[in-house]
């Protein structure tokens, strides 16, 4: 008996201690996993403000923010992004280079690193005026279309400095979204500026200023040749977002770094959700999302968006008019094109949290049968991308829906005619027949 007892309390320890490790293993799992590539020559991760302040407060913010730092040097061998096809990590960090070259060729290359993108992976590059970018890196920016000036090319402007340092303000920010502001004193900036392509997935954050240049000759006159940006073409800090909603964010300096640009690379605020896309006929608000629609019929097109905040979901409200939501009603080329105004907060689970704002358009559908799409494209700089596409027949009238004769005012005028018409004839024959007939007495001879 005694055994028994001992027998059962030993199996239930073992399971109290084999869920307190899987609750473990959950939790390690829960956090966004970072990989930090670094080169040993100007940063080391085993010793204490061993790199250059920003590189150290970069990495003592991503320690607070509860991230699972690894640490790999560019000369690493073993460098994998992927594990059975999987990404390992959710972000990478990617900082100055003394060497154009990595250890990790295969593994670590620009088709590497934008496979990486197109499995969701987000990337943050720091650059620098006195270092290199690896040329994996380099040519990955190269492909989105971004190109950082060569190493001892620096950020230079006579008129908007400090003691020989440039300095950046708000005036230079160019996208609210990604970086509202800067400090009240500016930056005092050392860095390089970059050219951008005419991608429009790729953005400028912070812009130089119109008296600014980057170049790599400060003591003799600068040439065409040794000049690689001019004023507001030169940029400092550039974005891009993906069609899946990963992010790349490339600074031209350390110094940029701040909690609002690593919350926007990192997805922990402007992403946007779509909860929920629902249209339906006017007269039938009890068939929701039906596939067929006849000619002039009035939809009511609803949508549900929500932000993330904090690691919640909240309403997501548009204040500017610049960024208004618009559905577009298209079968080959847009048929119409509406604004969705504001209904309010609402929820998406039918419960008392409001999560989700609520945006609706009431339209008539164009007197045109065919195929059409309901397309809402939700496309901004700096805003998480939304896209929805539904299909829907659109039919012509049936024989017995047509309007009658009588329910047509035009047609009053012809259809009163024909009746007296048919009242006329009718009189005329009774008249005819009864009233002008009169007995005549027959003539003899």
């Amino acid at each position: 008996m005694i055994g028994q007892r001992s027998f059962v309390l030993s199996f239930l320890l073992a399971i109290v201690y084999i869920l307190s490790i899987a609750q473990a293993e959950s939790g390690q799992l829960d956090k966004f996993q970072v990989l930090v590539k670094y080169d040993a020559e100007l940063y080391n991760p085993g010793q204490a403000n061993s790199g250059p302040p920003e590189t150290t407060n970069l990495i003592k913010e991503l320690q607070q923010r509860g991230y699972e730092l690894s640490y790999e040097s560019y000369e690493s061998e073993n460098t994998t992004l992927f594990l059975e096809g999987e990404p390992k990590y959710d972000h990478l960090v990617l900082l100055p280079s003394s060497s154009r070259t990595s250890g990790s060729q295969k593994t670590f290359n620009q088709r590497e690193l934008l496979r990486f993108i197109n499995t969701f992976g987000n990337i943050l590059v720091v650059g620098d005026s006195d270092s290199f970018l690896p040329d994996s890196v380099r040519l990955l920016l190269n492909e989105i279309g971004i190109f950082p000036s060569p190493k001892g090319y620096k950020y230079v402007d006579h008129f908007n400095s400090k003691k020989g340092v440039p300095q950046i303000t708000n005036a230079n920010i160019v996208n609210k979204h990604v970086l509202p502001e800067l400090s009240s004193k500016g930056v005092s900036y050392k860095g390089c500026s970059a050219l951008i392509s005419n991608n429009n997935f790729v953005f400028p954050i912070i812009k130089g200023t119109s008296t600014s240049f980057a170049t790599n000759k400060f003591e003799d006159t600068a040439s065409q040749d040794s000049i690689w940006s001019y004023g507001e073409q030169g940029f400092l800090a550039v974005g891009f977002q993906a069609l899946n909603n990963a992010r790349l964010v490339w600074l031209g300096s350390g110094s940029l770094v701040n909690n609002e640009v690593l919350d926007w690379v990192f997805q922990a605020k402007k992403t946007l959700k779509l909860q929920f896309v629902q249209h339906y006929h006017n007269d039938r608000p009890q068939f929701i999302n039906p596939k067929t629609y006849r000619i002039k019929d009035n939809i009511f097109y609803t949508v549900g968006i929500s932000e993330y905040v904090n690691g919640r979901l909240a309403p997501y409200k548009i204040d500017n008019e610049k960024e208004k939501l618009q559905i577009e009603f298209t079968m080959l080329d847009p048929y119409q094109r509406i604004n969705l105004k504001p209904l309010g907060s609402g929820s998406s689970k039918g419960d008392n949290t409001l999560d989700t704002y609520i945006y609706y358009a009431n339209f008539t559908i164009p007197d045109r049968h065919g195929i059409f799409t309901l397309d809402l494209d939700y496309k901004l700089n700096g805003l998480g991308y939304i896209s929805d596409k539904r299909v829907v027949n659109v039919r012509h009238l049936a024989n017995d829906e047509y309007k009658r004769s009588w329910e047509i005012p035009n047609s009053w005028f012809y259809v009163t005619s024909a009746s007296l018409v048919v009242v006329g004839w009718f009189l005329f024959v009774v008249n005819f027949l009864y009233i002008s007939n009169t007995n005549i007495a027959k003539k003899t001879v």
